[in-house]
Formats: structure tokens, C-alpha cells, sequence
């Protein structure tokens, strides 16, 4: 995993609302500043990619949410995304007796692990310390996902602050392949197709080679190079223009596309 740049600052502002406003504590900043430390050791440990590390410091007895699937959830992100930087500002710590609210603003930027995609995402979050045996250790999170956003049963176990959306950016994106056929002389078989095939994504396609066939011509595939971003190429072949025949490009995924859902066009008549 790549580096890990950490910008802290301290602001106590907050917009949040219901269970999360809470009061701010200031006479016992010695607890506060416990906090801020195992809060930033916890991302150290995940930027590290140290489970055991990270898990050190989340209560097992005392977390509140399902300890199972918060581990499934790091792992997953830890499996999925090569985190390249996160910057974090603590908007406000606040006390109920000796348990700790850590509220946090942050953005981070990460590339999935197939590559040529890097992606910006803004959140707040919500995390509840308490001390366990002198030491202050994770027992909730709320908000959106700073850590275990890239499993669906963990993002159900968090709860939503209010009025807090988060913000995603993809900064730069995959290739995305389109393809549109028609039989400008009517269907039946052994008729002419004309094939257009385009790149609709931001990237070109250098990270696989363009096949493209389908039910039209038995199933065989042909290669046809590779495109830049907004490129096409018309390809013009006999095949059978039966109703519900299929052009297919890119059919064994060896693309890594933005949208793997538009890659297959059935034949129509013009």
C-alpha cells in the first residue's frame, strides 16, 4: 500500500444532529488527547494494512455493532483499494462521563487494484471510544465510511448522521466500451452489419485487447485493436440478422471497463 499522508487540525464546529450533538468537554483534555492518539494509531494500522494492529484497538467484548463483520469489512478494504492518501480534521471531541465522541471530517483519495482509476471521496464520520482496562479502545462507528465502506452488510450495521452525505469523485476513469449494430438491408441471413464499436470512457483501452462476435456470426470472435477515449471504429461483415441475434464486444472481459453492462447489442433493422 502506497503512502499515507495524515493532516490533523482541531476546529470545534458541528452540524450534526439527534444522538450525535453533544456537548464539548474542555476540562479534561488529558482523555481528549488519549483519544486523538488511538484514533490515529487506528490509521496507521490500516494504512499499514495490520488487521491484527488495527483490531488491537476495537473492544471485541464492548463494540456495539457486529466485531465479525467490521473485521470482513477491513479485510474487504484492505483486498479492494490501494489507498494512496487520506487527510482527516477532527471537527470536536465530546464526553459522556469517560467515553469520547470522535467527530471527523475527511477526504481520501484511493486507486482500486485493477488500476487506472483513482477516486475522491468525502465524509464525516462519528467514532466512540471508552476505556477498557486503562486504555481507550473503538467501540462504534457512525456516518459515512472512512473505514469498511467497500462491504455491503458492514455499510448496513452504520448508522446515518444526518444531513451528512458523502462526496465521490472519480478523478480519472476507465475505459468504456459501447457497440450498436443494425442490418440496414432487413433481416434474414447471411446479410451485411454494420458494427459500430466506441470508447464512451476517459481512458483509452491499452489495458486489454478488443475482441468482438456473438450469436451473429456463430460465436467466433475478432480482434480489432484497441481505441482511445471517444474513438470508434465501424465495422462492416456478414452475419445472420435473425431477431434477437447479439454483437458482443470485449465478451471474456479482458477490459476493465467503467460500465461492464452496455458491451452487448442485439441486431436491428433500419
Amino acid at each position: 500500500m502506497k503512502k499515507i499522508i495524515i493532516l490533523t487540525a482541531l476546529v470545534f464546529s458541528l452540524y450534526a444532529s439527534s444522538d450525535y450533538d453533544k456537548d464539548i468537554i474542555v476540562h479534561d483534555q488529558t482523555r481528549d488527547d488519549k483519544v486523538t492518539i488511538v484514533f490515529n494509531e487506528l490509521m496507521n494500522f490500516y494504512e499499514e494494512e495490520d488487521s491484527y494492529g488495527f483490531f488491537s484497538l476495537v473492544s471485541e467484548d464492548r463494540f456495539i455493532q457486529d466485531y465479525m463483520t467490521f473485521n470482513e469489512a477491513i479485510d474487504e478494504d484492505f483486498r479492494k483499494f490501494e489507498i494512496i492518501n487520506v487527510d482527516k480534521w477532527i471537527d470536536k471531541i465530546t464526553s459522556d462521563g469517560i467515553k469520547r465522541y470522535l467527530y471527523v471530517r475527511w477526504e481520501k483519495r484511493y486507486e482500486t487494484n485493477t488500476g487506472n482509476r483513482e477516486i475522491l471521496q468525502k465524509g464525516y464520520s462519528s467514532f466512540l471510544f471508552d476505556e477498557v482496562n486503562g486504555q481507550y479502545k473503538l467501540i462504534e462507528l457512525a456516518g459515512n465510511h472512512l473505514w469498511g465502506g467497500s462491504l455491503e452488510d458492514w455499510k448496513e450495521e452504520v448508522r446515518i448522521i444526518p444531513n451528512q452525505e458523502p462526496e465521490t469523485k472519480t478523478e480519472a476513469g476507465l475505459p468504456d466500451l459501447t457497440v450498436v449494430s443494425t442490418c440496414p438491408s432487413g433481416f434474414g441471413g447471411a446479410m451485411p452489419i454494420n458494427i459500430t464499436i466506441t470508447n464512451v470512457g476517459d481512458v483509452s483501452t491499452t489495458s486489454g485487447s478488443i475482441y468482438y462476435g456473438g450469436t451473429a456470426f456463430f460465436s467466433s470472435f475478432e480482434y480489432i485493436g484497441n481505441l482511445n477515449p471517444g474513438e470508434n471504429v465501424l465495422i462492416n461483415k456478414t452475419g445472420d440478422c435473425y431477431n434477437g441475434n447479439t454483437v458482443i464486444v470485449d465478451p471474456d472481459d479482458l477490459i476493465d471497463e467503467e460500465d461492464e453492462s452496455n458491451n452487448t447489442s442485439t441486431i436491428s433493422g433500419v
